[in-house]
């Protein structure tokens, strides 16, 4: 009987697989006893804990007669502990041995180098990482956080690493924290900012800006100032040196008493031309926010003057000579000037009825708004996220960036306004009238406008009483004994 290559080659190999299964298995019975004995003994270490408190539990509970027990899992949150028995305990067990490295992040900084840098062995950087995940995506770590790391100094061993907290924001921070037994635990802190009322003034002698910076109005404040009077008040031509401005506005501290971020405009005043614009923070009926001005009309309009905050007008509305083609031109609308990436906004609630490349205008977009009104913002460099045709925006939402594409000599917004198909001057045009406060609302605001006056007026006084206080010190004179 003859065999072919493929029937003897199969043959061999079955026969091998025979022999192998014969020689495996007394080796396999003696590792099976292995892994049942080393399974028992892991069992039995786990009911003991590793530490010399474990240690010391287990020889007590053997002088008692009782079996030891396992402990349950444990975090060291002890530390900061509400409770000040528990927080004495740690600080006197610990509390000497707790190194603290802070970092700030820089642009191009990863948690994994930090960690790894700090000296944390790539698996246990990866492990912390990975508990932190749970509450905070790594990736939106930016440039500006603070990263705290605490390592416990021990005497006959490196640092072992303990904590680590990430603060994102005056009141917001990130926990990982290592358990007694095993691995670590992830929490998010949100800390209760103390809120009092300051009060800044300022003449102008040349710009708005500078006026307030230099009285100490923070930046989120102005903004919100200048946001507000934007309806009515074109900032580059209705400004003028001499005019003065008011603001009545929150500050937020933290438990050390220092002031850490401005909160909301309450009350502000601006005075220009002869004039002077009151405006007082309300809460609507349907729980909003808005500004009002003396008589309970909202400051809001349809349309904003200027949909750009900080930005100068490089060119007005009406004839001009164009600075590229030479020719004399109508020019229907307000041109800003303002760095490249500039935040754009919407000068009113509406429909985008065009958003792409356009001509000489470059990237250009369109928006309807109610009452036969339209809105242009051309030589954007980029359009924000889901600006696309029909998409509803709101009143200052951001529809774009500053840019200088198509036909342009520099970064710029050319902004125009039409009403019924035709072109209107945006720095003179008068949209309907916002909200108007009626009935128990309007009694409601009547009594905060007048509680918010009283406030502002008592800051006024207690500025000249510390100011009063410092010259009589100056004055006084000691005379020897």
């Amino acid at each position: 009987m003859y065999y072919t290559r493929d029937q003897y080659r199969a043959y061999i190999s079955a026969l091998r697989r025979s022999r192998r299964r014969k020689r495996i298995k007394p080796i396999s019975l003696f590792a099976l006893l292995v892994v049942l004995a080393g399974g028992c003994a892991v069992l039995q270490g786990n009911r003991i804990p590793w530490t010399g408190e474990g240690l010391g539990l287990q020889q007590a509970n053997a002088d008692s007669g009782r079996s030891p027990q396992r402990q349950p899992t444990k975090s060291l949150w002890d530390e900061p502990a509400a409770n000040p028995a528990a927080r004495c305990a740690w600080d006197q067990k610990f509390g000497s041995l707790l190194r603290e490295t802070t970092f700030t992040v820089s642009s191009g900084d990863t948690l994994i180098n930090i960690l790894r840098k700090a000296g944390l062995a790539r698996r246990e950087a990866y492990e912390v990482i990975r508990t932190l995940k749970k509450i905070f995506n790594p990736a939106e770590l930016k440039r500006g956080h603070e990263l705290t790391l605490g390592f416990i100094d021990t005497k006959h061993t490196d640092p072992v690493f303990h904590r680590l907290c990430l603060k994102t924001d005056f009141d917001r921070e990130y926990q990982v924290v290592r358990r007694v037994d095993q691995g670590f635990s992830a929490r998010k802190v949100n800390r209760r900012l103390q809120v009092r009322p300051a009060r800044a003034e300022a003449e102008i002698t040349s710009s708005l800006y500078q006026a307030a910076m230099d009285a100490g109005l923070p930046v989120k404040a102005l903004m919100q100032v200048l946001r507000a009077y934007s309806y009515d008040v074109d900032f580059q031509r209705d400004i003028r040196p001499g005019d003065s401005i008011e603001v009545l506005y929150e500050e937020k501290l933290d438990d050390k008493g220092q002031v850490v971020a401005s909160g909301a405009v309450l009350f502000a005043v601006l005075h220009t031309r002869g004039r002077s614009l009151r405006i007082y923070r309300h809460k609507n009926a349907d729980g909003g926010w808005g500004f009002y001005n003396t008589e309970g009309k909202s400051v809001r309009k349809a349309l904003m003057v200027t949909p750009i905050e900080g930005a100068r007008i490089s060119s007005g509305y009406g004839m001009r000579r164009h600075p590229i083609s030479g020719y004399n031109k109508m020019h229907e609308g307000l041109d800003f000037a303002a760095p490249r990436g500039v935040p754009v906004m919407t000068a009113g609630d509406g429909v985008v009825e065009y958003a792409g490349r356009r001509g000489s205008y470059g990237n250009y977009v369109r928006i309807r708004h109610p009452n036969q009104y339209k809105t242009i913002y051309a030589h954007l460099n980029g359009y924000a996220e889901n600006i696309k045709s029909g998409v509803r925006v709101r009143q200052g939402e951001t529809i774009g960036y500053v840019g200088s594409t198509g036909r342009s000599t520099g970064p710029h917004l050319h902004y125009e306004v039409m009403y019924a198909g035709n072109p209107v001057n945006p720095s003179r045009m008068e949209t309907p009238p916002g909200r108007t406060l009626e009935g128990k609302e309007l009694e409601k605001f009547l009594a905060t406008k007048a509680e918010m006056e009283k406030l502002y007026a008592s800051l006024a006084e207690d500025t000249k009483l510390a100011f009063a206080d410092q010259d009589s010190k100056k004055k006084v004179k000691t005379t020897p004994q």
